[in-house]
């Protein structure tokens, strides 16, 4: 599987004329480079953000287009959403998926491999009765948030799973609230997310008194600024791998006349390549809480 976030499509041509296109270049690249991926991925999955700005239908559209050779190429698109998004635009574009979803009003799905269950959560937060409407200028919140039904949801579907489990969204699990959930679970071995444009692995607890971990690891974007890149997926019978695929790292392109700083480059070379190893070995509490 590939693992794609915050792709921030733009079309600079409607309202926001002057925003950042530097994504609508770097996603294509990415594509052509995970379409010449020898065996092709079985799934590929978008942690939301498709939007630069608002969650205009035409981010989407554009979004869409670039992925289309990847539909093309027989690999299967799991959707996310981030909070620069819109659920509204989101099923215009791509209206077969609703029959994907898990929880009422939401943009929530589960992919099954031949070793683990993946779950993809919807962690936007809209405006006040703007759940479901057309985007305006306003947006949503920068932060996450999870809906009593769909926490409700994933307490019943960790409840009840049998197989190694991987919980994905767009925020960090402490900033939905859902920490507890992912660490209490003696199925889930990893929470992948986005939204904040750079690779990092590291541990999820709840409580100081309680040995149970699960490893986490945020995503480098896939199209604007920060670690600039996607991630590689592999399930097996005791294990999970991730791999990071780096191949940019900036803050702003438009330095005109100034060189590039050299820790741009370091950065890359030290996180291209880099694997993230998810053990099904997660320990139960010893201190007995």
């Amino acid at each position: 599987m590939v693992f794609l976030a915050d792709i921030h499509q733009h079309d600079n041509t409607v309202r926001w004329k002057n925003g950042p296109t530097q994504a609508n270049e770097v996603l294509p690249q990415l594509v052509r480079e995970i379409l010449a991926l020898r065996p092709l991925p079985a799934n590929i999955v978008v942690f939301g953000d498709f939007s630069a700005s608002c969650g205009w239908v035409e981010d989407f559209r554009l979004a869409a287009a670039a992925l289309n050779p990847l539909s093309d190429a027989g690999i299967a698109l799991t959707l996310g959403v981030g909070n620069h998004d819109n659920r509204s635009s989101l099923m215009k574009v791509f209206p077969g998926y609703k029959s994907r979803l898990l929880v009422p009003e939401r943009i929530v799905s589960k992919v099954s491999t031949p070793n683990a269950d993946l779950i993809m959560l919807d962690t936007l937060k809209s405006r006040e009765g703007e759940d479901w409407a057309e985007p305006t200028s306003k947006g949503s919140y920068v932060d996450g948030t999870i809906d009593p039904v769909q926490r409700a949801w994933l307490n019943d579907t960790l409840a009840a799973a049998k197989r190694p489990t991987f919980v994905c969204a767009h925020h960090h699990a402490r900033e939905v609230g859902i920490a507890k959930e992912i660490v209490t679970s003696p199925t889930v071995y990893g929470y992948i997310f986005g939204h904040e444009h750079v690779f990092a692995e590291d541990f999820l607890h709840y409580g100081y008194s309680d040995s149970r971990t699960v490893q986490t690891v945020t995503l480098p974007s896939g199209g604007f600024w920060g670690d600039i890149g996607y991630a590689l997926f592999r399930t097996f019978e005791n294990r999970a791998e991730l791999a990071v695929r780096q191949t940019d790292f900036y803050f702003n392109r438009r330095w005109e006349g100034k060189p590039r700083p050299k820790n741009w480059d370091a950065r890359v070379r030290a996180h291209d390549g880099l694997t993230v190893t998810f053990w099904y070995d997660k320990p139960g509490n010893f201190y007995g809480a």
